[in-house]
């Protein structure tokens, strides 16, 4: 299963008016929401650290902290739909040659073969994502780009988002998510030094369509300067669930 889209259900996230993104950090995670300011523009209407493991349910847990962010906002049980990050150490990927026809079903088995091989494990302990690269004139082959990472990771944000009464919406590498908000977010990255987190703002018309996976599989040293700069600083964290919160957009 392709776990850049597990469990995402994109009827009405046209419509959503408020979104979250949850980001790994040192010692816990960043919980961001963006809401709408204008036609285009999103604003932040909640930023968070939530410290803790994942697996704990207690005061200090991640669990907690969401379900008192979703009772603050006034939602009914369940209407919260977050996004997570995965930080870079738990995910693999690569570029494979596929031959120009070969069906769906086929590409996602290969898919699925190699990821297993990396990630050594069996094909069904792992969740993955992959695109094609458009066809060139005349090719006998294809490239096939794509991600993955263990399904007990999946299953473990699941979990956590579960027992705070949220939904898991998706899940995806935390420098893809990180290259999605800088590329609408308004002033550019200098912004990340000039002003608080509360008063960042996106442009939705500057969203990308799609989603990328060349930039899932950068290492961070080989982004560009300026959004590496930005992910090593302070306010990378929550530059990411900026970008995992954006995602309901795109």
């Amino acid at each position: 299963m392709q776990f850049a889209t597990w469990l995402e259900q994109r009827m009405g996230w046209r419509s959503t008016k408020q979104a979250w993104g949850l980001a790994p950090a040192h010692q816990g995670w960043w919980l961001l929401g963006l809401s709408q300011e204008a036609s285009r523009l999103m604003g932040v209407h909640t930023v968070q650290f939530l410290s803790g493991e994942l697996e704990d349910d207690d005061q200090l847990g991640v669990s907690h902290g969401l379900r008192q962010s979703g009772a603050i906002r006034g939602a009914f049980q369940g209407r919260h739909r977050v996004s997570m990050g995965l930080a870079m150490d738990q995910v693999v990927g690569g570029v494979l040659a596929i031959p120009v026809g070969l069906g769906s079903a086929d590409c996602e088995a290969e898919v699925q073969l190699e990821a297993a091989r990396s990630l050594d494990l069996e094909p069904q302990d792992i969740s993955f994502d992959w695109e094609m690269t458009p066809l060139s004139a005349g090719a006998a082959e294809q490239q096939l780009r794509w991600v993955a990472c263990t399904k007990g990771s999946i299953e473990r944000f699941n979990q956590c988002v579960r027992r705070a009464g949220w939904q898991l919406a998706s899940v995806e590498p935390e420098v893809q998510a990180a290259q999605r908000a800088a590329s609408c977010l308004c002033g550019g990255l200098s912004v990340l030094l000039t002003r608080p987190v509360q008063d960042w703002q996106f442009d939705l018309a500057l969203l990308p369509g799609t989603d990328v996976l060349d930039t899932a599989l950068r290492s961070p040293l080989n982004l560009d300067p300026a959004l590496q700069e930005a992910l090593q600083s302070p306010a990378g964290p929550r530059l990411v669930a900026a970008g995992l919160a954006l995602k309901a957009w795109t």
